[in-house]
């Protein structure tokens, strides 16, 4: 097994363990059930705390910040995280890129808030981050980052195929370093992850006419 497919499942393992303690204990807050659920998250923080090379400190913080998080019956379930991809092309057919403060580049992203549909929050995240209007033309992609080989936090991600209708250049301050539009294929370096298929996704969707989405199968 190599050194990074051991990474992916270990950190698969630490956050189904972490999450079904949390659901659990959101169920189930007395009893048998329960102090076997505060045991399966004290083990995950431990091996969360051994993973990053923390000390058994910190690996107590780290319980205590999951414990904190459990919110009582439904409202608790835990599950994925949900974030939109923007990929926006000008009327140059180039697309928009921005570099993230790790100086690595990407195309804009954000987590969806609540009270937003993930096409309204496609269109807030762009002018927050950009400082350009787009409009979401179609979805392309809904990612799962555990196939993608992301070892960190499990996120389903929502690629939309979008034009640029209007703004002006206004990078945020605190999320965006530089930005740019290019060509799909002179996209600046560093990119940021290992996943390049979007950059395949995107030459379909926006020049051979692609309008089924890809999911992980």
């Amino acid at each position: 097994m190599s050194q990074d497919r051991l990474l992916l499942e270990l950190a698969r393992f630490i956050e189904r363990v972490n999450t079904v303690a949390r659901t659990g204990l959101a169920f189930t807050s007395e009893g048998f059930d329960a102090e076997r659920y505060e045991e399966l998250l004290k083990d995950a923080a431990r091996m969360q705390a051994a993973a990053i090379d923390a000390t058994e400190e910190e690996a107590e913080s780290i319980r205590r910040t999951w414990r904190d998080a459990v919110i009582a019956s439904y409202e608790g379930y835990v599950t994925p995280a949900v974030g939109c991809g923007i990929i926006a092309f000008n009327d140059r057919d180039q697309v928009l890129m921005i570099q993230r403060p790790s100086g690595k580049w990407w195309f804009p992203t954000g987590f969806c808030d609540v009270g937003f549909s993930p096409a309204e929050t496609v269109v807030k995240e762009a002018l927050e981050e950009t400082g350009f209007r787009v409009e979401p033309l179609k979805l392309m992609a809904l990612v799962d980052s555990r196939k993608t080989g992301d070892p960190w936090r499990h996120l389903y991600a929502l690629y939309f195929h979008c034009r640029v209708t209007g703004g002006d250049p206004r990078p945020h301050p605190l999320e965006v370093k530089d930005m740019g539009f290019f060509a799909l294929d002179k996209l600046p370096e560093p990119l940021h992850g290992k996943d390049r298929k979007w950059i395949q996704l995107a030459r379909e969707f926006h020049f051979e006419g692609r309008v089924e989405p890809y999911f992980d199968r």
